[in-house]
């Protein structure tokens, strides 16, 4: 019995600890500790835009280079790649 009573302490503070423990790494990643720079990251996007309830124009930056996509129901497309000076002119103004 007295066993018993001992195992369920540990098993409780166990979930105990772990609950913490996931409070706190939520609470860091909401305040965006977790977050890394963008210009570290091979993939971003850059912009969107809604072209119709599901067809979205993306504009996205895979490493050094510069495209736009077209996403719908299940597919996305590229259309073209883009000049990498003209998207960045354009994120600064």
């Amino acid at each position: 019995m007295n066993h018993l009573i001992v195992s369920y302490s540990v098993g409780l503070a166990t979930v105990g600890c772990a609950l913490i423990a996931f409070y706190a790494i939520a609470k860091v990643w909401k305040s965006g500790g977790f977050r890394v720079s963008t210009r570290k990251r091979l993939f971003s996007i850059i912009e969107t835009a809604a072209l119709a309830q599901h067809a979205v124009l993306y504009v996205v930056r895979i490493g050094r280079r510069y495209y736009a996509l077209a996403g719908a129901s299940g597919n996305v497309t590229v259309i073209c790649e883009l000049v990498a000076a003209d998207v960045e002119a354009e994120s600064v103004t």
